[in-house]
C-alpha cells in the first residue's frame, strides 16, 4: 500500500521533503494522519501478545514496509509510520523498542535489539520559532547483518552500524560504526575490534554434542 495515495498535494510534498531528507512540516495534518495510523496498528499488535500470531503478521504486513521469515518483534513496540522500516530475517526486537522511521530504517538479517532501545531517525530543528511551528529534518539509519544493540541504546538518523558489530548498553550512537568492533558512549565510540579471541568455544561444544547424538 502506497501510503501517500489519499493525501492531499501539499501533504504529499511534505512527505517527499521527508523522505528525501530535507527539511518537512512534521504537524500536517496528512503526516498526522499516517502516524495515527500506525499507532492504531501497533497498539493491536501490541495488545495481542502471543494469544494470536497470525493476526499479529497480518499487522506487521499492514505496518511495516518488510518484514523477513523468523522476525521476533515483542511488545510495547511503537513506531513513527512504520511503513518506512524495513526488517530482515532471523531479527528480534526486544521489549520497548521505539523506532521513529520518518525516513528509511533500515534492519538487515540477524540483528538483535535489546529492551528499550531507541531508533530515532528524526530531528526537530534547533530554532525555536521554527521548531514549534514544526520544522522536522530526518536522516536515514541501517543496522547491517548480525548487528547486537544493547539495553537502552540510542541510535540517531544518519547512522549506519556495521556488520557484526555491538553497540554496548546506554549508548547513544552519534555517527557511523565500522563491522566487526565493539561501540560504547555517549557519544559511542569504537571501544575494541571483535576478533578470534573473543570466541567462546560454545560452537564446538554443539558440534561435539551433536556428533555424539
Amino acid at each position: 500500500m502506497d501510503i501517500t495515495e489519499t493525501m492531499s498535494e501539499s501533504g504529499k510534498v511534505e512527505w517527499a521533503r521527508m523522505i528525501a531528507g530535507q527539511v518537512y512540516q512534521d504537524t500536517h495534518p496528512d503526516i498526522d494522519s499516517a502516524r495515527l495510523r500506525a499507532e492504531r496498528l501497533f497498539t493491536e499488535y501490541n495488545r495481542l501478545g502471543y494469544d494470536n500470531p497470525q493476526r499479529q503478521g497480518e499487522i506487521l504486513s499492514q505496518l511495516l514496509g518488510a518484514v523477513g521469515d523468523d522476525a521476533v518483534i515483542k511488545p510495547n513496540f511503537r513506531c513513527e509510520l512504520g511503513c518506512n522500516i524495513s526488517i530482515g530475517s532471523n531479527v528480534h526486537i526486544n521489549y520497548d523498542c521505539a523506532i521513529l522511521d520518518n525516513a528509511p530504517v533500515t534492519i538487515h538479517d540477524n540483528v538483535w535489539i535489546a529492551p528499550k532501545v531507541g531508533l530515532f531517525a528524526t530531528n526537530h530543528a534547533l530554532d525555536r520559532d521554527e521548531r514549534i511551528n514544526g520544522a522536522c529534518q530526518a536522516s536515514p539509519i541501517i543496522l547491517e547483518d548480525g548487528v547486537w544493540l544493547g539495553g537502552h541504546v540510542i541510535v540517531l538518523g544518519g547512522v549506519t552500524i556495521g556488520a557484526g558489530s555491538v553497540i554496548g548498553a546506554g549508548s547513544v550512537v552519534t555517527k557511523d560504526i565500522p563491522e566487526h568492533v565493539v561501540a560504547v558512549g555517549n557519544p559511542a565510540r569504537v571501544l575494541k575490534p571483535i576478533t578470534s579471541d573473543d570466541k567462546t568455544g560454545y560452537l564446538e561444544r554443539l558440534d561435539a554434542r551433536g556428533n555424539q547424538a
